[in-house]
C-alpha cells in the first residue's frame, strides 16, 4: 500500500484542525522530535508524555502562558502541570524532584489515550496516510518505516509548522503578551548574563537596591533585576533593568512588582543616559505601562513588595 506523506499534507492538517487546544501542534512537535532522535517504530506513550511535559512546562510555569481565553476552560495538560509546580514549589522543570516528574508524565500520558491519539489525524487531507497507527490496548503508537523517515527528514519543518499553529491560538489567548512565538519555538528558558550591565547601572561608585534602598559599597552585594518581568519581555532592555540586593532579588523571582516600583522606574529612566555599544533605546513612559498592564491582564503573579 502506497504512503503518501508531504509537509503540505502536515500543514493542511494542521490548518484544518480544531482550535479548541493546543494538542495537535503539541503532538506533532512531540513525534518530530522523538523520530529525529529515535529509530524505533514504536513510540511509547511515556516517551510522548515527557515530550509534552517539557513543551508545556515552561509556557505554563515560566511565561504564564494562557491556553484557553478562560482559565476554567484550559487544557488538562496545562493544569496538571501548573498543580504540580505549585505543590512543590518549583519554576523550573529539572527542580522538579524526580519520582513527581515521573509521576507527571504518567498522567500525561494517560491524558493522550483521551480523545488527542485518536483525534489527531481527522483533519488530514484524503490523499494523506497516517502518521502513526495505535491500538488503544497498547501503550505505544506505531510509525511506519516511511511515516518514520518523513518525520526524521523533515523535523525542522515540521516543527515550524506547529510551532505556528500554536502560537497562532495562544496569540488568541494571550493578545497582549509580547514574543509568543519566541516563547513556544524555544527549547527552554535560556537567559542572558546580566554582568554587562552592572556598571552602567552603579551610581558613584555606590551601589543602591531599586527596591528596598539598602546600599553596599561595591557590586559584590548587587545583582541585576529585570522590574517587568524577562519571562514577560523575553529581552534584556536596559530600560528595565536595575540594581537589586540579593534578598529582594531571590524574594521577587519574576513576580510583577507594586505599581509604586514602576512609577519609580520611569523616574529613574529620566536621568539614565546609555552608554556606547548599548544600543536597547528607552522606551515611553506610556508603553511602560502597557506591558505591566498587559502582565497583569494576563494574570502575572504580582504587586510585589520588599520584607520589612
Amino acid at each position: 500500500m502506497r504512503s503518501d506523506y508531504s509537509v503540505g499534507g502536515v500543514a493542511a492538517l494542521m490548518r484544518d484542525a480544531s482550535k479548541s487546544t493546543t494538542y495537535k501542534p503539541a503532538l506533532l512537535k512531540a513525534l518530530a522530535r522523538i523520530a529525529h532522535r529515535d529509530d524505533s517504530l514504536n513510540l511509547p506513550l511515556a516517551r510522548l508524555g515527557e515530550e509534552f511535559v517539557r513543551l508545556y512546562w515552561d509556557q505554563t510555569v515560566v511565561y504564564h502562558l494562557r491556553q484557553a481565553a478562560v482559565l476554567s476552560k484550559e487544557a488538562t495538560a496545562v493544569k496538571l502541570i501548573r498543580a504540580t509546580a505549585l505543590e512543590h514549589g518549583v519554576h523550573k522543570l529539572g527542580d522538579l524532584p524526580p519520582s513527581e516528574r515521573e509521576h507527571l508524565v504518567t498522567k500525561m500520558a494517560k491524558l493522550l489515550t483521551v480523545n488527542v491519539l485518536a483525534a489527531f489525524h481527522s483533519s488530514k487531507p484524503s490523499t494523506m496516510s497516517a502518521l502513526y497507527t495505535w491500538d488503544t490496548t497498547e501503550t505505544h503508537i506505531t510509525l511506519s518505516p516511511e511515516s518514520h523517515a518523513f518525520l526524521r527528514n523533515n523535523a525542522l519543518s515540521l516543527e515550524l509548522i506547529a510551532n505556528y499553529h500554536w502560537a497562532a491560538y495562544l496569540e488568541g489567548c494571550n493578545r497582549l503578551a509580547p514574543r509568543i512565538i519566541q516563547k513556544v519555538s524555544r527549547e527552554a528558558a535560556h537567559r542572558s548574563s546580566l554582568a554587562r550591565y552592572m556598571a552602567l547601572l552603579m551610581r558613584d561608585g555606590e551601589a543602591e537596591c531599586f527596591y528596598c534602598e539598602r546600599r553596599d559599597g561595591s557590586e559584590h552585594g548587587m545583582q541585576v533585576d529585570h522590574v517587568i518581568p524577562w519571562s514577560f519581555l523575553l529581552e534584556d532592555p536596559p530600560w528595565d533593568l536595575v540594581l537589586a540586593c540579593r534578598a529582594c532579588n531571590a524574594q521577587k523571582s519574576d513576580w510583577l512588582p507594586d505599581y509604586e516600583y514602576i512609577e519609580k522606574l520611569k523616574r529613574r529612566n529620566r536621568t539614565i543616559t546609555l552608554a556606547p555599544g548599548y544600543a536597547s533605546p528607552l522606551v515611553a513612559e506610556p508603553d511602560i505601562d502597557r506591558f505591566f498592564n498587559a502582565a497583569i491582564s494576563l494574570e502575572w503573579p504580582g504587586f510585589w513588595t520588599p520584607a520589612p
